[in-house]
C-alpha cells in the first residue's frame, strides 16, 4: 500500500513540474541580444541628465539620428576587418562629439565628459 501511495505522490509531484515549467513567460532579450537604443532615446537621456532645453533636446536628437544612418551606412560599404573602417568610425564619433559640444556648450559637455569616465570606471 505504502508503494502505491509513493507512486501516486511521485506522479503527481513530476506532473506538476511539468505544468509549472510550461506556464514560464519566455525571457525579454536572450543575453546576446542589444536592445535597440533610438535617437530619441537617447536625446531624452542626455537631455535629462544635462538639463537640457527642449530646443536643445530637438537638436541633439537630430544629430545622433543623421548620425544613426551615417554609421549604418558605414557599416553596410565597409568591412569591419578593415583598418580603414576604424579610423572612418573614429572621424565620424569625432564629428558627433563636435555637433554635440557645439549644441549643449562647454559646461555642459564638460559635465558629460565627467558622468561618461564614471560610467566607463564603473563598468571596469
Amino acid at each position: 500500500m505504502k508503494k502505491y501511495g509513493m507512486l501516486i505522490f511521485s506522479l503527481v509531484f513530476m506532473f506538476s513540474l511539468a505544468l509549472s515549467a510550461q506556464e514560464q513567460t519566455p525571457q525579454q532579450g536572450n543575453k546576446g541580444e542589444r536592445k535597440q537604443v533610438t535617437a530619441q532615446m537617447r536625446a531624452e537621456r542626455l537631455a535629462k541628465d544635462l538639463s537640457l532645453t527642449d530646443d536643445q533636446k530637438a537638436k541633439v536628437q537630430a544629430v545622433y539620428e543623421k548620425n544613426d544612418a551615417d554609421f549604418a551606412k558605414l557599416r553596410s560599404e565597409t568591412d569591419k576587418t578593415s583598418p580603414d573602417f576604424r579610423t572612418k568610425m573614429k572621424a565620424l564619433r569625432d564629428s558627433q562629439n563636435e555637433d554635440l559640444k557645439s549644441i549643449v556648450g562647454p559646461e555642459k559637455w564638460a559635465q558629460l565628459q565627467k558622468m561618461n569616465a564614471d560610467r566607463q570606471q564603473k563598468m571596469n
